[in-house]
């Protein structure tokens, strides 16, 4: 073990293999945090704007070898310990939705959405960003950075006629 201690130790410290795990899970989501998070809107921003760079965040974020490995490790050991699959989606992909949920909500406290269920709102435009390319991507196939661009081009063109806000900007 790199740490210069036996593994009695660690687990004395952990609890068991699935404690450790858990922890390293939950330290994995913090370091990916760092590298994707919702930043609040600059005064004066478009929405429109805002999110259209929300949208080729997530898709660059998500095609990452490093998140697209990490996730392959958790779906991996879910099979065998379903919590895995639940401390992953608490530290990690739950987290950027409820911020940017609230990123959202704030967006139709200016007025620029109406939006009754945010939480909804944001799976929603992330599911239509993500579309194929994100399965492709996990099975090899590489999508176009022009496809890419127009899908979420288009996701944040839906996005807006769904929840734009007829008095907003």
């Amino acid at each position: 073990i790199s740490a210069g201690v036996s593994k009695v130790t660690i687990y004395n410290h952990f609890g068991d293999k699935r404690a450790l795990f858990t922890v390293a899970v939950e330290r994995k989501c913090e370091h990916i945090r760092g590298l994707f998070s919702i930043e609040p809107m600059e005064p004066g921003e478009n929405i429109g704007d805002r999110l259209l760079k929300i949208g080729e965040r997530i898709t660059v974020f998500l095609a990452l070898p490093e998140i697209v490995q990490f996730e392959r490790r958790i779906a991996a050991e879910t099979e065998h310990n379903s919590e895995i699959g639940r401390v992953f989606l608490q530290a990690g992909p739950w987290k950027v939705r409820d911020a940017f949920s609230s990123m959202l909500t704030h967006a139709c406290e200016r007025g620029e959405l109406s939006i009754a269920n945010p939480v909804l709102a944001a799976e929603q435009f992330v599911s239509m960003c993500k579309g194929m390319g994100d399965v492709e991507g996990r099975f090899g196939v590489i999508s176009d950075p022009k496809e890419i661009a127009l899908r979420v081009k288009k996701a944040v063109s839906v996005f807006l006629l769904a929840y734009g806000s007829k008095t907003g900007s």
